[in-house]
């Protein structure tokens, strides 16, 4: 996976010293901790979007719709997206995070994160799974840093679009496509495919 550029990373600084949390690492899996368990052979290292990256990514998004979705990170890591996030409309911000030390390390971020700018109050961190996830009911952006190998994108991305309404809909944000493949499929509409990522409508069933 490519690495942040220099900028992204001193942006990561600048975000961490103001809101007073801590967001800005590298870690490979086998410097979190107990990696058993047929989740993490599927996972990859943790590494935290670029803070305006991120901000182009939801740019994407129209308005209308992100006022009634919820936003979900899969492979939340330290929880930088979902306080990027909670400065957005949405109606639930949720991160699900597969490595327990990251998990917990969100959890310390969330509690005592400061200056942000929130919009969104009802915002949840969940350690788990995400191929077990129960993806909340209705319109969704969801957010992919490349958490894992091709094979569980798409089962990760089955589960949400078959728990979906013909109604509802479903944007995908994804940073660094490399599984861009294993996602082309269940494209509907594309909002945007620039150095940023991809944004995507998927096709419900």
């Amino acid at each position: 996976m490519p690495r942040v550029a220099t900028s992204g990373r001193s942006g990561g600084r600048r975000f961490d010293r103001e809101h007073g949390v801590t967001t800005q690492a590298l870690f490979l899996l086998s410097q979190l901790g107990s990696t058993a368990g047929s989740a993490y052979r599927h996972a990859t290292h943790y590494e935290p979007v670029p803070v305006a990256t991120f901000r182009a990514l939801l740019a994407r998004v129209p308005e209308p719709f992100m006022n009634t979705a919820a936003f979900v990170d899969v492979g939340s890591g330290m929880g930088r997206a979902v306080l990027l996030a909670s400065e957005y409309p949405f109606k639930q911000v949720t991160g699900i995070e597969l490595s327990p030390a990251l998990h917990a390390i969100a959890r310390s971020n969330l509690a005592g994160a400061r200056d942000l700018a929130v919009r969104c109050r009802d915002v949840r961190l969940r350690c788990g799974d995400a191929r077990r996830f129960r993806f909340v009911k209705g319109n969704l952006v969801v957010f992919f840093y490349n958490p894992f190998d091709g094979a569980v994108v798409r089962t990760v991305l089955e589960r949400i679009l078959a728990s979906r309404r013909a109604e509802d809909g479903v944007i995908l944000l994804y940073h660094v496509p490399v599984h861009r493949d294993a996602v082309e499929e269940y494209v509907s509409e594309t909002y945007a495919d620039t150095e940023d990522g991809l944004v995507v409508r998927l096709r419900v069933p």
